[in-house]
């Protein structure tokens, strides 16, 4: 993660395992690494930070570009870090100190790793255009495509980017668009046919937060 001179981290897990849709409804091994900064006015940052690697696939006539690619990944982080967590603030001490979420990424294109939390696939296909995306928890595999940043209107009456609501499953997230989610008509959350992010979709890594907060005695 990126700290100044005046930041410093005062707990980490960076193998932490979230949600419930990995195997058999399980967590998601290894889903991101967390991290509690401190600056120095008191405040305090939660860090949630994934290693990336994009994979771009190319169809019949439909080429990815150097360009292409590295604005893809761009566009991409700065996406998801504005709609999940842009130094958002999340909690406000008894003290009257504040802790402010972040995401942050490491993010390579192409190549050979085994370290990254996952391998995101990335299919060229026509503007306009639909092709499945989907996430497997098992493999760490992400599957998107070139539309998948594109505002697009859902059956279910909302507006949403492909991309910023497959990151929800990377984060451990199940779809609340099926009939069997207590939440199937809350069409504006960003895990249903929305952009709308919950306090429920925050709930596992406020509750490693919190754990550290009682545990370190910080209020």
């Amino acid at each position: 993660i990126s700290l100044n001179n005046n930041q410093k981290i005062i707990a980490k897990n960076r193998n932490y395992n979230a949600g419930s849709i990995g195997w058999f409804g399980g967590k998601v091994l290894d889903a991101y690494d967390l991290y509690l900064v401190e600056d120095a006015s008191g405040n305090l940052i939660l860090f949630v930070f994934m290693k990336l690697q994009f994979i771009f696939k190319s169809s019949k006539d439909l080429e990815w570009s150097d360009f292409e690619k590295e604005s893809f990944v761009s566009m991409f982080e700065k996406s998801v870090i504005n709609k999940w967590g842009n130094k958002k603030l999340v909690k406000t001490l008894e003290s009257g100190k504040k802790v402010f979420l972040q995401f942050e990424f490491e993010s390579k294109i192409g190549g050979f790793s085994i370290s990254e939390h996952w391998e995101i696939h990335v299919k060229k296909i026509e503007k306009g255009g639909f092709h499945r995306s989907y996430v497997s928890p098992l493999s760490g595999r992400v599957q998107l495509d070139s539309e998948d940043l594109r505002m697009t209107n859902k059956s279910g009456g909302g507006r949403q980017r492909g991309a910023v609501h497959e990151f929800g499953h990377m984060l451990g997230l199940p779809d609340e668009y099926l009939t069997d989610s207590p939440h199937v008509h809350d069409i504006h959350s960003i895990m249903n046919s929305g952009e709308n992010v919950k306090n429920r979709h925050q709930h596992d890594y406020m509750k490693w937060l919190n754990k550290i907060l009682d545990k370190k005695e910080i209020n």
